[in-house]
């Protein structure tokens, strides 16, 4: 924000908080020809809704913690209104700035014989609907593709078709499908529980282990610059690779081993240890969901942890809860 200071300090002279051309509007006390200019009177909510202006403790606190902003999201056509007008406002009354302001682009729909996106409009009958969206995907799904495969800050091109693409390969096939056979493996070879884990189980090499160290680190240096599109890949790294291990690893060939059984505990451990791990970064995209994940896991007790570091480390797998394989996560979408 720095250049957006210099910009104000050194070309704005005057800003007009008022208007004279129409009476609708809250009346300016000095002067009754005058009304509060719209914007002006819009952007006081940034900082009045988090406790400006409100002498009690806990006004002040939150505001306190709110502010400044790290991040002040905004559309990209009204950049002047938050890049100009509310910069000098908050420098007039002595008020920090958002350290960031992020323009996201327009939602277009995409043209599936072009393959180029064109305005939404309804005489052209290619609006889409946000709750069409939600029958389809569900609001875990909405949430995900909308997350996912839209990149911030760029206009995005949406279909259905291309809807349906993205959450059955990422949603039922991938995390979805993962999540219910290392579920249900582990309640049919476990007695419905977890596997006991023996010592040494944590600094066994994996290659699921492999990929999850540093995987917090990897997901938050993405998502703190707002790259959701990056740090999902991130995840689904993972998610892709323990969908290998489970065929690479055909724990159910082990399973009619009696002597293997430790060998298939540690198999079943790194699927869940890699699911408990993968929820906790995919709470962001789909927070009910990862929340059932880890309640059908036995980790109930980890929803809603801030200390997403501590929690992601490889190891946190507790052994011998009960574990509920559940309806499935993702039903697959039929083409229709």
């Amino acid at each position: 924000m720095n250049e957006v200071r210099s910009f104000v300090e050194g070309g704005l002279q005057d800003l007009s908080v008022s208007r004279t051309s129409f009476d609708w509007g809250i009346p300016v006390p000095f002067d009754e020809k005058h009304v509060t200019y719209v914007w002006f009177d819009a952007l006081l909510n940034y900082m009045t809704a988090v406790g400006y202006g409100v002498d009690t403790p806990e006004a002040k606190a939150e505001l306190a913690y709110r502010w400044p902003a790290q991040y002040h999201v905004v559309g990209k056509d009204i950049i002047r209104f938050h890049c100009v007008i509310w910069p000098a406002m908050l420098m007039a009354i002595g008020e920090a700035l958002p350290e960031h302001v992020f323009a996201h682009g327009f939602l277009m729909v995409r043209n599936e014989e072009t393959g180029k996106g064109e305005k939404m409009s309804k005489s052209r009958g290619n609006a889409i609907a946000p709750q069409d969206v939600i029958d389809l995907l569900g609001v875990e799904g909405y949430r995900y593709y909308f997350m996912t495969d839209v990149v911030p800050g760029e206009d995005g091109a949406i279909s259905f078709s291309r809807m349906e693409q993205v959450y059955n390969a990422d949603l039922a096939n991938s995390w979805g499908n993962l999540v219910s056979r290392a579920l249900n493996m582990s309640a049919k070879y476990f007695d419905g529980k977890t596997p006991e884990l023996a010592d040494g189980w944590v600094d066994e090499q994996n290659p699921l282990r492999e990929i999850a160290q540093g995987i917090e680190g990897r997901y938050a240096e993405h998502m703190d610059k707002l790259e959701y599109v990056q740090a999902k890949d991130v995840v689904m790294e993972l998610v892709h690779a323990a969908n290998h291990y489970v065929e690479d690893m055909a724990p159910w060939t082990v399973a009619k081993d009696f002597t293997r059984i430790g060998e298939l505990a540690h198999i079943i451990a790194n699927l869940l240890e890699s699911i408990r791990i993968c929820a906790h970064l995919l709470t962001p995209f789909m927070p009910e969901t990862s929340a059932e994940v880890l309640r059908r896991m036995g980790a109930g007790d980890e929803v809603g942890t801030t200390d997403l570091a501590s929690v992601c480390e490889w190891g946190r797998l507790v052994g011998g809860v009960e574990v509920t394989k559940g309806d499935a996560l993702f039903p697959r979408l039929q083409k229709k």
